[in-house]
């Protein structure tokens, strides 16, 4: 699977990757591998990278860096997944809707939950927490929320292989 992501600057990463441990650690599960902060905006089942990259290329060198501000703690049910979740501003939309535009016709089933009007923009803490562990994870990670702000400064597409990340590129944003 290929996922098309949002990339932090290193002090918001930095923030979010503590944040991340602290739940793991909490929830016993300190020694998983965990990704990157990042925001999701796309998924592919099965798409060669350089296709994606062909697809962007142009529009990414016009794009600027996104202020990105969490200001609120959120839960997947489906998922067991705690996160972060931005401030959805002009910009975030924007450049959302403009890659979406780009990369429409490779649309398969897996993209479906980041179309523009259905995508939930958020940055995962912790996912597939066991319905035990919910209600005193959820206390224990909002009595350490505080709202984080920094920038997002790179578009990276990730190919997930057995849960683990591998970068096939990245752009940094202007």
């Amino acid at each position: 699977m290929q996922v098309l992501v949002l990339r932090f600057d290193y002090k918001l990463s930095t923030k979010l990757e503590h944040d991340s441990k602290d739940l793991h650690l909490a929830s016993r599960r300190g020694n998983e591998t965990q990704m990157p902060p990042h925001i999701s905006l796309f998924s592919f089942e099965k798409i060669n990278p350089a296709t994606l990259k062909e697809q962007v290329n142009k529009w990414i060198e016009q794009q600027k860096q996104l202020d990105i501000s969490f200001s609120s703690l959120g839960f997947f049910k489906q998922n067991g997944t705690f996160f972060v979740a931005p401030v959805v501003t002009k910009e975030l939309e924007t450049f959302h809707r403009e890659l979406f535009s780009l990369i429409s016709h490779l649309h398969t089933n897996e993209i479906s939950p980041y179309l523009p009007g259905k995508w939930v923009p958020h940055s995962s803490l912790i996912n597939k927490v066991p319905l035990t562990a919910w209600g005193p994870l959820f206390q224990r990670a909002s009595l350490a929320f505080e709202p984080q702000s920094g920038k997002a400064v790179a578009l990276e597409c990730w190919s997930i292989v057995n849960g683990h990340a591998q970068t096939e590129w990245t752009y940094f944003l202007k």
